[in-house]
C-alpha cells in the first residue's frame, strides 16, 4: 500500500487504476496518467511518466493481451507499447462503448462488457491488434434491453469453473421476489 501524498490532480480521485507494463495507470475523466516504470508514485515526465487524453470520459480499463483497453461510452481504444517513448493509442472502434464499468470482465480469452444495446465481446482475431465486436445477447435482446432500461447501476462477475458471466442490474423499486438477472455461458461449438 502506497500513499500518494504528492500525486497530480489527475490522479487524486481516479475512477480506475490498473497495473500494466510495470507502471500504474490512473484514469479520471478523459485523462490517463501513468507513473514512471517500476514505480507507483513517480509522476515525473523526465523519468518516463506521462498523461494521455483519450477524447471521451473513460468508463473502464482492462489489461488484455499486452494492451491496455480503454473504454468510453462511445469508443474503445488500445494502448500498445512498453514505455512513454513507444506508447501508441489506437482506436478499436469509435461507434461502440461501454455503459457500465463494473461489467467489463475477461472470460475464455475474450473481454465481455455491457454496451448500450446489450452484452458485447471484444474478441481478438488471429491478426495481432485486430478485434471483432459482436453482440452476444441477441437471442435474449428483449431481456437485455429491459434490464438496461430498468437498472440504475450494474455489476458482474465471472465463474471460471463454469465459464459463466453473470450480470446484475440494480433498481431500488424492484422487490426481492421480482428480481431478475442474466447468466451467460460460453459454449464450445
Amino acid at each position: 500500500f502506497t500513499t500518494l501524498s504528492s500525486a497530480p490532480s489527475d490522479v487524486v480521485g481516479a475512477e480506475f487504476v490498473v497495473y500494466h507494463k510495470n507502471q500504474m495507470f490512473f484514469s479520471k475523466g478523459e485523462t490517463i496518467t501513468f507513473t514512471a516504470p517500476y514505480t507507483d508514485s513517480d509522476f515525473s515526465a523526465a523519468n518516463g511518466a506521462g498523461v494521455i487524453n483519450v477524447g471521451g470520459a473513460i468508463t473502464g480499463l482492462i489489461v488484455f493481451r499486452e494492451s491496455l483497453i480503454i473504454f468510453t461510452e462511445k469508443s474503445i481504444s488500445q494502448l500498445t507499447g512498453n514505455t512513454l517513448q513507444d506508447f501508441l493509442l489506437q482506436p478499436i472502434t469509435r461507434n461502440v462503448g461501454c455503459v457500465a464499468s463494473d461489467t467489463i470482465e475477461e472470460i475464455g480469452g475474450d473481454v465481455i462488457f455491457l454496451g448500450p444495446e446489450g452484452l458485447r465481446l471484444l474478441s481478438a482475431t488471429d491478426r495481432v491488434g485486430d478485434f471483432n465486436l459482436g453482440v452476444v445477447s441477441k437471442t435474449i435482446q428483449d431481456e437485455m434491453t429491459s434490464l438496461i432500461s430498468s437498472s440504475s447501476s450494474f455489476s458482474s462477475c465471472v465463474i471460471k469453473q463454469k465459464s459463466q458471466y453473470r450480470i446484475f442490474g440494480y433498481n431500488s423499486s424492484v422487490t426481492p421476489s421480482s428480481a431478475k438477472g442474466v447468466i451467460g455461458t460460453q459454449t464450445v461449438g
